[in-house]
């Protein structure tokens, strides 16, 4: 156990991928999951950056790109909750590099889904649409450290347009957020549910579709053994041991949420990191949304 324990490297949960590798990168999923229904998780948001790495010399016309995706979540009309590090790298804060997709558990279009697109444009039916909006602004956490196990972990992205979250049968809703400060909520052994678009095993069936999975609320005092890393209090942990059940690469920046004692679902957690060789046996560390309540509506507002 002790070795197990010790063999607990740290992973940036960033799916990045050069162009060849993109459509592998792009569709790894969470680990033990099931598909998510369109709709089914409203503020869930798929982030996608394009970087040009390579040009044609003399004519600047672009030839490679690398791509990075990242999950998200909606907090207002023009505002993204997600990870820091998804913007680590070259280029990487760079917003206009960066767009959102919105009302879509796919991370591109397929022929029916561009047909239903156009057609809600037409016979002006909103729930049948998805939404891609470019990045205008990119705000990482001031005291964000990626040499510190990924300290402060937390961003946000505000988009171009406005969305219509909170319409009546909109696919496009906000997530509630939790209580400045609150770290009794939730409590070791609550059941959340994260959303993304990571892997499901080494060497697995991939798909193009988000998915979702419950993770018990893990004691912070075990976890920070397994992790071996401080900041307890501005980090959650949630999943399981050698249950092939979490979060991998490709989740980044998606939302851990749970619900309260009014059955509304609150955002406590933001996927940061996981082990290296076995993520689905350990569990997955989360940003602590509480701790960073006033920072996100002192930048949102």
């Amino acid at each position: 156990m002790a070795r197990q324990l010790c063999s607990f490297l740290i992973l940036s949960l960033a799916a990045t991928s050069a162009a060849d590798e993109e459509v592998l990168s792009r569709v790894k999923r969470i680990i033990g999951g099931s598909i998510a229904t369109r709709g089914q998780w409203p503020w869930l948001v798929s982030l996608h950056g394009k970087f040009v790495t390579e040009r044609i010399p003399i004519l600047g016309i672009p030839i490679a790109f690398r791509h990075k995706f990242c999950g998200g979540s909606i907090l207002n009309d023009r505002w993204i909750l997600t990870a820091a590090h998804c913007f680590d790298g070259p280029q990487g804060r760079i917003a206009n590099r960066w767009e959102a997709r919105l009302a879509a558990t796919s991370l591109r279009n397929n022929i029916f889904e561009t047909l239903r697109n156009i057609l809600s444009r037409i016979v002006d039916r909103e729930d049948w649409r998805t939404w891609e909006i470019d990045i205008d602004r990119v705000v990482i956490h001031p005291r964000y450290n990626a040499s510190d196990y990924w300290a402060n972990d937390i961003a946000l992205v505000r988009l171009e347009d406005p969305v219509p979250s909170g319409r009546q049968f909109s696919r496009i809703l906000r997530i509630n957020l939790p209580t400045y400060a609150n770290f009794s909520f939730p409590s070791v052994g609550t059941r959340c549910t994260m959303k993304g678009w990571g892997c499901t095993t080494g060497g697995g069936l991939v798909s193009n579709h988000a998915h979702s999975v419950e993770l018990p609320v893990f004691d912070t005092a075990s976890c920070s053994i397994l992790r071996r890393t401080s900041h307890n209090f501005n980090r959650i942990c949630a999943g399981f041991i050698n249950s092939n059940v979490g979060i991998c690469p490709g989740d980044s920046g998606g939302p851990l949420s749970c619900l309260n004692e009014r059955d509304e679902w609150i955002q406590v957690g933001v996927a940061s990191f996981a082990s290296v060789h076995s993520p689905g046996d350990y569990p997955g560390v989360f940003t602590r949304v509480s701790s960073y309540v006033r920072w996100i509506n002192s930048v949102i507002n």
